[in-house]
């Protein structure tokens, strides 16, 4: 916490001081844990992705400790759509873009609870993010798939990873964990249920939307 205000204040010097303290604290199994398939989802991974920016900042070559800082699996890029664009525009079109999604009963839920994050209207919402989709898709994203969400399962989640479940990195992670089968390949056939499960048809629901 102190290497991320320092930083956040311009020491960058100081903030790797206190990257370089934390990294020596990591313990062997820590270190392991962190080069294995799941690292990325680990909280001190989210330190070391700070200290690797710092030392980017300050133009030092990556080292040995660099070089075990893991990243979320690159195949799927994050469900917020402004870092998929940051993704497109440097050159690197993902695979496969996950999108999560509250349907219909529990975005009732996230509202109840997070009142300041989920402020539009299902009115709004839900007609917003079929644009925002059919607009990467135009940008030539070659494959977006739905991912609904559950508010106790993110929960859950987030308190395992020890993260915010309104923060959008935790919520990118938790879609990276969803299986595939339990996902919505978007658009969705015409005749197919919509994917804000509201019971209706796609085409006589979000697939109508201009």
């Amino acid at each position: 916490m102190v290497a991320e205000l320092l930083a956040e204040r311009g020491d960058l010097d100081g903030a790797l001081t206190w990257y370089d303290r934390a990294v020596a604290r990591l313990s062997p199994d820590e270190i392991e844990t962190l080069r294995g398939p799941t690292g990325w989802m680990q909280m001190s991974s989210v330190m070391l992705c700070g200290r690797r920016e710092v030392r980017s900042q300050l133009g030092l070559p990556a080292d040995s400790t660099d070089e075990i800082t893991p990243e979320p699996p690159s195949a799927r890029r994050p469900v917020d759509v402004h870092g998929v664009r940051e993704y497109i525009e440097a050159g690197r079109m993902p695979r496969q873009v996950r999108m999560l999604v509250f349907q219909r009963g529990e975005r009732a839920e996230a509202r109840r609870r997070w009142p300041q994050e989920y402020q539009d209207s299902d009115e709004e919402y839900y007609p917003a993010a079929e644009r925002r989709w059919r607009d990467l898709a135009e940008s030539g994203v070659p494959a977006i798939r739905v991912v609904p969400a559950t508010v106790s399962q993110l929960c859950e989640f987030a308190d395992r990873v020890g993260g915010s479940p309104t923060d959008p990195e935790t919520k990118a992670a938790f879609g990276e964990t969803v299986a595939e089968e339990a996902t919505i390949a978007w658009p969705p056939p015409r005749n197919s249920p919509c994917w804000c499960a509201s019971g209706a048809k796609y085409k006589k629901c979000c697939g109508q939307i201009r």
